[in-house]
């Protein structure tokens, strides 16, 4: 399901560029500034495009900034598990023998145990030019449901493995023979951007589409720049799931062996939405060239969480369901860097390393409440946070 949604969304994207290539005929240059205008001086020596409409490989580069452009990309993110530090299961089995207290079991399943691999994500942008070097840019970020999971098994019938709290007290959580943890989470992210772009060229010819012999080939500097900045509104949406399924086998009346089970589940939802900035710089030559982006904001935030914990006999509710919520404040920060290839006039490789860092939400390990007697489980945490990070590739075109 993840490869045929992220696959759909790279279709469209890729289609979308296609289409508005093959319509557009002619290539447009911004205006020349006003020398009073501030960054201006990254004007400086930027010759306008003035040739005729199809392009001869030279003057693609002498419009550095496109009438429209846009970018499909495939990551490959980490989200770092940055929930409070907490047991999950304890062994209640002291080395001499003895039975400690739930609360001063020895830990042998944390929250830190949860660890996340690197898990696929899309990424889209569209923007088109508008007036005076001023863009309307749209992006969209998906990142599904990064998985992990731990499975936990008694050692031997002495072991009292057990919940840390009064909830290790009620039937099967009392004493478990093997456990299941498994922990999802996942980011969609919706932006829309006014992007204001300064840009300058060398004269064409030398360096961007002549070569001399004495050069062999090779792509000596990089003589057109970028820089924009830009202001606009986004919205995240995280939501996590904890869910914790234990096993115990029993003794039947006839002698024979049952299995019971019981589970503990929380789910919670993060809503995200505000005013954000940032800026990003480009430079490249006829070849090769980077960008770097930059983008922070804050965010009014509307956390939730819900959670219910069930028991032997199956669906026996000790902990009916149960929800909180609140409002809060969130930060999120958001860094790229990213080398680029150029393909031709029009279309170019991206390859790049992505950081994204988001605090102020409720992590589903944050609302663990094993506490036994109800009313439980109706509090909320919304102080937690994740660092998302990992590599990206994809297929650009500007026009």
């Amino acid at each position: 399901m993840k490869i045929n949604v992220m696959a759909g969304v790279f279709c469209v994207g890729f289609t979308a560029f296609l289409v508005s290539s093959s319509a557009a005929q002619e290539l447009f240059a911004p205006p020349e500034p006003d020398p009073g205008q501030v960054g201006s001086e990254l004007w400086e020596g930027y010759t306008p495009y003035q040739g005729e409409g199809k392009s001869d490989g030279k003057t693609a580069c002498c419009s550095p900034c496109p009438t429209a452009y846009g970018y499909a990309e495939f990551l490959f993110l980490q989200r770092t598990n940055c929930s409070d530090e907490q047991p999950i299961l304890v062994n209640l089995r002291r080395p001499d023998g003895s039975v400690a207290p739930p609360n001063e079991g020895t830990p042998v399943l944390s929250t830190p145990d949860l660890d996340f691999g690197f898990d696929p994500a899309v990424r889209a942008v569209l923007g088109h030019r508008l007036h005076d070097g001023w863009a309307l840019e749209g992006g969209y970020l998906g990142f599904w449901d990064a998985d992990t999971s731990a499975y936990t098994e008694a050692p031997n019938d002495a072991a009292i493995y057990t919940f840390p709290g009064g909830l290790g007290t009620v039937n099967v959580p009392s004493d478990f023979d093997r456990v299941w943890t498994s922990y999802s989470s996942a980011v969609h992210s919706g932006e829309l951007n006014l992007v204001h772009c300064n840009g300058c060229c060398e004269p064409c010819g030398k360096g961007l589409g002549e070569v001399d012999s004495k050069d062999k080939g090779i792509d000596l500097g990089s003589p057109c720049q970028t820089f924009e900045w830009l202001v606009g509104f986004r919205y995240l949406n995280l939501t996590e799931d904890l869910r914790i399924y234990g096993e115990r086998e029993q003794t039947t009346g006839g002698g024979g062996t049952g299995i019971e089970s019981s589970m503990y589940d929380i789910g919670t939802s993060n809503n995200l939405y505000g005013a954000q900035a940032g800026a990003r710089f480009r430079r490249w030559g006829r070849k090769l060239g980077w960008e770097a982006t930059g983008k922070a904001g804050l965010f009014a935030s509307d956390t939730q969480q819900e959670q219910y914990v069930t028991d032997y006999p199956d669906g026996f509710l000790v902990r009916p369901l149960t929800s909180a919520s609140d409002d809060g404040v969130a930060f999120l920060g958001e860094l790229n860097l990213t080398g680029i290839y150029r393909l031709n006039d029009v279309w170019n490789l991206r390859a790049g390393y992505n950081l994204m860092w988001i605090t102020g939400v409720a992590l589903a390990p944050d609302q663990l409440d094993f506490s036994g007697e109800l009313p439980a489980g109706n509090q909320i945490s919304s102080n937690g946070g994740l660092f998302l990070h990992g590599v990206s590739c994809g297929l650009e075109a500007r026009w």
